[in-house]
């Protein structure tokens, strides 16, 4: 008898215990962190979680216990509803408020069109100009592309210390005002994943690795004018590199592209892509400067399209076209030739032309 009072006793003992953490716990669920204060700016980045959110929110005074804050948000099936965006909380709201205002997201969004062919530079003053994030701080990550490595695989072939260059796929995004430059890039980076996986089964270039194939398709991008042409200029460049033609074109690709990558900003005409480039350009000595230096320079010069992206993997190199000299239709369109004569005598027809 005396063991059933006891086992009794436990009972009512951990059932007074039970309802007294439910009790605490209620309460701090529906207690505000202080009973005033002034309201603060509250954000939330893309990509935080619940415990994330949690921590901010106490280094921020606005509520006392994180864990349970997360607990709250996992057991009532929140986590995922926790959005983005830029809030105003109280510290004299209650945790459940505050879990029902970061359901109702305040971020003002901008859309961004990152045009083909743009370098990071490019890329960067677009990105200020449109409110979404510091220049100088988005060039610092995308400059760093071994921060992104390890959780990109398609970056593996990057050479060590390469940037991001080429690797951040243009098109029209909508971006949070005022987002980190990592998240920036990681939507580019993903987008880039989704358009490469359209050609990767289809690449045509022998032992060609990623870093390859988008520096060259960087290249087709800035020397093409013409969709239709951006296999036969890519085929004219992956000639050039095959040993057999190294008697005619010494296994250099003769880009200007590259060379106007190598110059960099022109204050004179107020760009990144000088329009003209002088006999000091084409000497430039740097190795990005194609017409001095054989074989691909060290990575891609621009962010290419994926036209230009098909272009590099399947190239028309079944002509043997070696040059190319724009046409005096001046459509964009280009005379392609085989032979170094063929191309003197495009060239004259250009140059009478003018």
């Amino acid at each position: 008898m005396r063991h059933v009072r006891a086992l009794m006793l436990g009972i009512s003992l951990f059932a007074l215990v039970i309802a007294c953490g439910g009790y605490v716990i209620l309460s701090e669920i529906r207690a505000p962190a202080a009973v005033s204060g002034d309201p603060v700016e509250f954000i939330v980045e893309p990509g935080d979680s619940a415990s994330d959110i949690a921590t901010a929110l106490k280094a921020e005074r606005l509520i006392r216990q994180p864990a349970l804050f997360t607990l709250l948000a996992r057991s009532q099936g929140l986590e995922d509803k926790l959005q983005a965006g830029r809030y105003i909380l109280s510290p004299t709201m209650t945790m459940s408020q505050i879990m029902i205002a970061l359901q109702n997201s305040r971020m003002a969004e901008v859309q961004v069109t990152i045009p083909e062919g743009t370098r990071l530079e490019e890329i960067a003053a677009i990105l200020e100009a449109a409110g979404v994030t510091g220049a100088a701080d988005f060039l610092a990550a995308a400059r760093d592309g071994e921060r992104f490595r390890q959780e990109f695989f398609l970056l593996s072939s990057m050479p060590d210390g390469a940037s991001l260059e080429g690797y951040l796929f243009p098109d029209t995004y909508r971006f949070p005002e005022q987002a980190r430059p990592e998240e920036i890039i990681r939507v580019m980076l993903n987008r880039f994943v989704e358009q490469y996986a359209a050609i990767e089964r289809g690449v045509q270039v022998p032992g060609a690795t990623v870093h390859d194939l988008v520096t060259m398709a960087s290249i087709v991008q800035r020397e093409a004018a013409r969709l239709d042409e951006m296999p036969l200029i890519a085929g004219v460049f992956w000639n050039r590199l095959k040993p057999e033609y190294a008697p005619i074109v010494g296994g250099s690709l003769g880009a200007d592209a590259t060379v106007q990558y190598a110059t960099g900003y022109s204050a004179e005409e107020g760009a990144w892509w000088r329009k003209t480039l002088t006999d000091d350009d084409l000497r430039i000595a740097s190795p990005y400067n194609t017409r001095l230096n054989p074989g691909l320079p060290p990575g891609p010069i621009a962010a290419p399209g994926l036209a230009a992206l098909k272009a590099a993997a399947q190239p028309n190199t079944a002509a043997g076209y070696l040059f190319f000299v724009a046409s005096c239709a001046r459509d964009g369109s280009h005379n392609f030739a085989a032979t170094y004569e063929e191309f003197q005598r495009y060239e004259a027809e250009w140059l009478a032309c003018q």
